[in-house]
This record gives C-alpha cells, structure tokens and sequence, in this order.
C-alpha cells in the first residue's frame, strides 16, 4: 500500500533524508585502505548522537536473529550482500564496500546504501 504524504509531511521527512545522506557520504570520504568496519560503525554512532537522531539498526531483534542487531550500520564486503554485521575487519586494497544506514530524525526514518571500491577497483566492480 502506498501512503501519499502532504507537503509539510514531506517537508518534515527531509531532514531525516539529509541526515542519513550526509552520513554516508562522510564515512565513504573516510573510508580508506587500512579502515576497520568498527571504526566506521563508531563513527556513525557519534554522528547520530551528535544530531540528536536514534538508529534504526541497533536495537532490531529480527525472530531470525539470536540476540539484538547491535551496531548502527550494516556492512558488507565483498560478495556478502547487504546487512553484514560490523566487525573486527580491516579494510583492504580493492575491497567492495557496501554501507547500509537508517536513523530517525523527529520521528520519520530514512534509509540508504551506497557501495563502493576502496583503494584500485577491478573492471568487474565497476561493471557492477
């Protein structure tokens, strides 16, 4: 089903999208070879307590899942598809990061992915 918004609602929801866009594009500019995934989840953990947000991540607890998600961004690496959990990984020349990040801001939630190369890309990357 799909709700139409008003135009204040819309207005409204707009933060929420600048703030999740603004972190992603932070930690893709300080992703670099050598990052470690935890550093990247702390650092949008710091973002969100910054701007008064609430993540939408840590404490989801899917029926599938043995305990609460934890971290406040997903990442996958690789040929892991999407919703890795951040751990103790060191990033390396030519690794295929993709960041996934939803957070509220006064009550509407936005979310988003960006995947990206870190270091020299391979032509098969690019061609993804």
């Amino acid at each position: 089903m799909i709700e139409l918004r008003t135009p204040a609602e819309i207005e409204a929801m707009r933060p929420a999208g600048r703030f999740v866009a603004e972190v992603l594009a932070t930690l893709r500019d300080e992703t670099k070879v050598g990052t470690n995934l935890l550093h990247l989840d702390r650092r949008a953990h710091d973002m969100i307590r910054t701007a008064g947000a609430q993540s939408c991540y840590i404490d989801y607890h899917p029926s599938f899942g043995a305990s609460p998600f934890g971290k406040v961004l997903c990442t996958s690496i690789n040929d892991a598809v999407l919703h890795g959990l951040p751990h103790d990984y060191v990033l390396r020349d030519g690794d295929l990061v993709s960041l996934d990040f939803a957070a509220s801001v006064d009550g509407w939630v936005a979310d988003s992915a960006v995947s990206f190369v870190v270091g020299t890309p391979r032509d098969e990357d690019l061609a993804l």
